[in-house]
C-alpha cells in the first residue's frame, strides 16, 4: 500500500500533508508569533469522581480558531476507587496524552523526512502511590513516580532509524515535556 500521494502538487505521507507542514515552518520562520497557540478546556464536576471536559476551540496563528466538532471527555474513577467507571480516570488520560503526543510528533517528523510509517503501537504503565492523593504519610509524591512507555514501529526505515525517530518524538513532544519537566500552573479561585 502506498501512503504517498500527490494531489494538486501537494504531498501526503503517513496521513500528513508534508507540503503544508513545510509551508507552516517557513511561515513561522518569517513570523515567530504564528507559533503561539493557546489550547482551552472547560471542566464541570458531575458527581463523585465523575466530571466532564469540553474542548471547543483554541487560539492559533494569530486568531481564535473554532473546532469542527466539540469534543467531550468524561473522567471518573474505577469502582475500587469509589467511582462508577464512567470514563478513564485523570491519570489514565495523562498516559493517553503522552502516547498520542509522542506518536504524533514522531509520525509528523518521519513524514517530513520521507519515512513511511506502517504501524505504531505503544504500551504505557504508570506507578502511582494512592497515599499521595489521600494525604496519607509515606508517599513520595502525589502523581506518577515513574511512567514506562514501550513503542513498536514498522515502516520503511531500519530498526536503528526507528529507534532514533522514537527518541526524536520524545525529545520534541509537548506532552512529554509537560510531564517530564513540569509546567507552572496558576490555579485561581473565582468564587461561586
Amino acid at each position: 500500500m502506498n501512503n504517498s500521494q500527490t494531489i494538486e502538487s501537494r504531498t501526503t505521507l503517513n496521513g500528513v500533508d508534508v507540503t503544508a507542514l513545510g509551508e507552516a515552518c517557513k511561515a513561522i520562520d518569517q513570523d515567530p508569533a504564528l507559533a503561539t497557540f493557546i489550547f482551552r478546556s472547560k471542566n464541570q464536576w458531575l458527581d463523585g469522581g465523575h466530571n466532564r471536559s469540553t474542548i471547543e476551540g483554541y487560539y492559533g496563528v494569530g486568531l481564535d480558531q473554532p473546532r469542527k466538532a466539540t469534543f467531550v471527555m468524561d473522567a471518573d474513577e474505577p469502582e475500587i476507587l469509589l467511582g462508577c467507571d464512567r470514563g478513564a480516570n485523570p491519570v489514565e488520560y495523562v498516559l493517553h496524552a503522552l502516547a498520542a503526543c509522542v506518536t504524533t510528533t514522531m509520525v509528523y517528523h518521519a513524514a517530513a523526512r520521507g519515512m513511511r510509517v506502517d504501524r505504531v503501537e505503544s504500551r504505557l504503565e504508570g506507578d502511582l502511590d494512592l497515599r499521595g492523593l489521600l494525604a496519607m504519610p509515606g508517599a513520595k509524591r502525589n502523581g506518577y513516580e515513574k511512567i514506562v512507555m514501550k513503542m513498536k514501529v514498522d515502516g520503511d526505515g531500519t530498526p536503528e532509524e526507528w529507534a532514533e525517530m522514537v527518541k526524536f518524538g520524545q525529545a520534541h513532544s509537548p506532552v512529554f515535556d509537560i510531564v517530564s519537566n513540569g509546567t507552572e500552573i496558576d490555579v485561581q479561585f473565582e468564587g461561586a
